[in-house]
């Protein structure tokens, strides 16, 4: 007799006597403990469905503080909010790689964003779904929009480092308006700081909660209704989906109104499952999980059931029982058939399961069997398990490295020991001009620039060795015949045999320091050329630059100026104390432009010069630094007080010339009377006599009248030959009791001197002065 058939009848013997004595206590136990079980389960099945939404939600938050520490840990590449900046413009394009590849692993999100502070909050990176098809992109820098007036940007920029600000879950909008067909949404953001401290803007992540939804919905089991409500109670997830989000859609549908109790029991501390009244008044049973999402929002996730499914096992129990009664030996034939082949079964199934494991087909296994055969299953199925999932994750990492191979936009190679090329990244069509099926299989060497094949080997060899080669420069030549400059990072692997080079274009990178050393030696130039004096110190006052012209203006030498304080060179005692409080006021104002005034300076040998000094200054990483033109304007200042002596002597000149006319005026009519009077006394020899002392007095009058005529250039000169030798000793004459005899003049005459054309007002103006010198 076969081993199932003597336990079919063992089985039947005993399931009838078990029948007989426990059938009518089995049912009244059953009803006792099927609804407190039922329930039991109906609530671990609901905090299941919370715990998947909220480990979506704490993993966005994980990775958005992730993004924001990583940014103000590492610093970039430098300041990413700079648009000018190819350096920032390529860590815009690793902060969108890094994106893609969360959004490929990650299908919940729908969105990945930088917003700055800069230019009203405008968006630095942004990638997202919107790509054909829902795929996966990056935003052009034309499609960015500036979001500071939104509420989660102002909630989120003011939040300390580490917080995370997590919106309430509601439709998505576009344009003020929700998108149809509808998608319910969630923000996550976090703060960006800047190494020093500076807040740069915020990381955000928009989440798609409809995967989420879906399984959850989707795990509704027969009878049971599943329901997601925020913390008022409206509907985020119902069967019925018209029902979602009723209040943003303008018809509110609240869990209070379908089941009025049941929001008391939420706001309470209660978690029991238990049985109630619906609207209707029909007893269904109710489990129930709050939780607030990544530490924000306050929801819970509901599972109704009604009250007949609970007591389901119990009542077909108690149906079974009845007809037990009618069918035992049928019950018992049957039950023991099952046992046997349960019994045989699981060795059946193991043998088909290591068949299935070894064709990489899904392996089915009796996991619940017992005694040996359950331990053995167990096992295997955890083998199977962490197989199958070192497998996925191998998959994956390979998937990852393929798509940075071909994404890359760095020129990535491998060759074997002799330089053959094995495999290169679709770049080098972009930096080389050969497309990958051109350089596969060829050397490396063809396309190197013959004078950098040498430095490129001995680097090379250094890498055989096991050291690690970075940044070494080696050329190629283009399919147009141009250079590309290329830094090479190099690694050997011993054990795939076979080099690893990863080579960036260096060509705008060239151009950028050319253009910058083009910039220094023009700038050198001008400074080296200056007609002024060119001096720029630290904010302690050391000269950093002193130009040729600053040697000629003050006389010291470049050698001697550089880092002494400016003090010592060029500023008068008097004014230091001046200077150092002015340069107090500059380091607290920190930038100055345009300043201009005019100082005292004192060049090296001592001599006092009036300098007009321009002004401005900057603040570096170091300190301010202050770039000051001096120019000399002793020789402007003289000019200018000479102009102002003519212009007086001018105006006296026109002063003297105007009395004199009035003055001649006067003598005409002196000279006319004395004429008439000299004739009628003529008989009387006393006023002869005065008269004519008055005539000869209005004769010197008019002689001085046309002196200063001639001063005044208001009367032609009239030059005529005249004797310089007689004229120098007529000076002599008027120096001598001017000067006092305590100085002596010595004239050297020459006879043969040629006589000179000066007018006879001017020789007489010398005579007379002479006379009067003697007479004094």
């Amino acid at each position: 007799m076969k081993l199932s058939t003597r336990l079919t009848i063992a089985m039947v013997a005993l399931v009838l006597v078990t029948i007989a004595v426990t059938g009518a206590l089995t049912y009244g136990n059953l009803l006792s403990i099927a609804v407190p079980r039922s329930l039991e389960r109906l609530g671990g099945h609901v905090q299941l469905l919370a715990t998947e939404l909220e480990a979506v939600v704490r993993g966005a938050r994980a990775d958005v503080l992730a993004f924001a520490v990583d940014e103000m840990v590492d610093g970039g590449s430098g300041d990413i909010t700079d648009r000018s900046s190819i350096f920032a413009a390529v860590e815009r394009r690793r902060l969108a790689s890094r994106f893609s590849a969360e959004l490929t692993a990650k299908p919940w999100y729908d969105d990945l964003r930088i917003i700055g502070i800069a230019d009203g909050g405008r968006e630095i990176v942004r990638v997202n779904r919107s790509g054909a098809g829902g795929a996966i992109r990056a935003v052009s820098d034309a499609e960015l929009q500036r979001d500071s007036d939104r509420d989660y940007f102002e909630k989120t920029i003011t939040l300390a480092a580490g917080d995370v600000y997590i919106s309430p879950v509601e439709l998505r909008q576009n344009q003020g308006a929700v998108e149809v067909p509808h998608v319910p949404i969630m923000r996550v953001a976090s703060p960006m700081f800047a190494p020093d401290g500076r807040r740069l803007g915020i990381v955000i992540a928009n989440l798609d909660l409809r995967p989420v939804f879906d399984r959850i919905r989707g795990a509704a089991r027969q009878g049971s209704h599943i329901y997601v409500v925020n913390d008022s109670g409206d509907y985020l997830l119902h069967p019925d989906p018209n029902r979602e989000f009723g209040i943003q859609l303008g018809s509110p549908a609240r869990l209070q109104d379908e089941y009025p109790g049941l929001m008391e029991m939420l706001r309470s501390d209660d978690t029991i499952p238990r049985v109630i009244d619906d609207r209707s008044g029909e007893r269904i049973g109710v489990a129930w999980q709050k939780l607030r999402l990544g530490g924000g929002p306050r929801v819970a996730t509901i599972e109704t059931l009604p009250y007949a499914a609970l007591i389901a096992g119990a009542t077909t129990i108690r149906d079974s029982s009845a007809l037990a009664a009618l069918g035992a030996v049928l019950g018992a034939l049957v039950l023991a058939v099952i046992i046997a082949r349960s019994m045989t079964q699981p060795l059946g199934q193991m043998t088909r399961a290591v068949e299935s494991f070894s064709d990489n087909q899904p392996a089915v296994v009796p996991t619940s069997a017992s005694g040996e055969i359950g331990v053995l299953a167990k096992a295997f199925a955890r083998m199977d398990a962490e197989v199958r999932e070192k497998t996925a994750a191998l998959t994956r990492e390979i998937e990852e490295r393929s798509r940075l191979f071909d994404l890359s936009p760095d020129l990535i190679l491998t060759t074997d020991h002799a330089g053959s090329i094995l495999r290169v990244s679709p770049s080098c069509e972009a930096i080389v001009g050969y497309g990958p099926k051109e350089l596969v299989g060829r050397n490396g060497a063809e396309f190197a620039y013959p004078g950098d094949l040498e430095a490129a080997r001995a680097e090379i060899r250094i890498a055989r060795r096991g050291q690690q080669r970075r940044n070494f420069e080696t050329r190629w030549v283009h399919r147009d015949g141009r250079i590309v400059p290329l830094a090479w990072s190099c690694v050997w692997s011993d054990s795939e045999q076979c080099h690893f080079f990863i080579g960036r274009d260096m060509t705008e990178s060239k151009k950028a320091e050319e253009a910058l050393l083009d910039s220094e030696r023009m700038a050198r130039t001008i400074i080296d050329t200056a007609l002024d004096a060119i001096i720029q110190v630290n904010e302690s006052g050391e000269v950093l630059e002193w130009n040729p012209q600053a040697e000629a203006i003050l006389g010291w030498s470049r050698q001697e100026a550089m880092g002494r304080p400016i003090t010592d060179l060029y500023l008068p005692k008097g004014y230091r104390p001046r200077y150092l409080t002015m340069n107090e006021l500059l380091r607290q104002a920190g930038r100055v432009e345009g300043e201009r005034f005019e100082i005292d300076a004192v060049r090296k040998d001592g001599h006092k010069i009036k300098v007009e000094i321009s002004m401005t200054g900057v603040r570096r990483r170091g300190g301010n630094v202050y770039s000051l033109l001096v120019r000399d304007i002793t020789a402007k200042i003289a000019a200018e007080e000479q102009m102002r002596q003519s212009q007086k002597m001018e105006a006296i000149g026109q002063l003297t010339g105007g009395i004199a006319h009035d003055f001649n005026n006067v003598l005409t009519a002196i000279t006319s009377i004395i004429s008439i009077l000299a004739d009628g006394v003529a008989d009387k020899p006393q006023l002869s006599e005065a008269t004519k002392l008055i005539a000869a007095a209005a004769r010197r009058g008019a002689e001085l009248t046309r002196r200063l005529l001639a001063f005044a250039r208001k009367q032609p000169l009239e030059p005529r030959e005249t004797d310089t030798n007689a004229l120098i000793i007529n000076a002599q004459k008027l120096f001598r009791p001017t000067l006092g005899e305590h100085i002596e003049i010595e004239t050297c005459l020459d006879e043969n001197a040629w006589p000179a054309l000066v007018d006879p007002c001017v020789y007489r103006k010398l005579d007379s002065a002479r006379r009067e010198a003697e007479t004094r």
